[in-house]
């Protein structure tokens, strides 16, 4: 009889291979880092312009002596689409995402 030790040693620890372990960890890291990046360089972009807010030296700026100045120039149109490109491709991979989970999206 085979004991379920010599099974494992047969085709790799526990029966699985760290090839596609380590495929899968590097392929979610890399989704990962790419989401994140996106989604904050998305915000980046529509930051530009934003109004400021002008404190005494030495006080907090989210402080009661805080003052917002009004926005002087609108956000430029090339900030506005780059910011919706961003926040598109992150909407776009986890559409991705979840039609890769659910097997009904699938059609088979």
């Amino acid at each position: 009889m085979i004991t379920p030790l010599e099974r494992a040693g047969a085709s790799g620890w526990l029966g699985t291979e760290a090839g596609s372990i380590l495929l899968v960890f590097v392929v979610g890291l890399a989704a990962t880092l790419i989401i994140v990046g996106l989604y904050a360089l998305g915000i980046r972009f529509f930051a530009v312009g934003a109004p400021d807010v002008r404190v005494p030296d030495g006080d907090d700026p989210e402080g009661p002596t805080a003052v917002v100045a009004p926005r002087e120039t609108p956000r430029p149109l090339p900030a506005t689409m780059a910011g919706l490109v961003c926040f598109a491709g992150v909407a776009a991979a986890v559409v991705y995402g979840i039609y890769l989970v659910i097997p009904l999206f699938h059609g088979k």
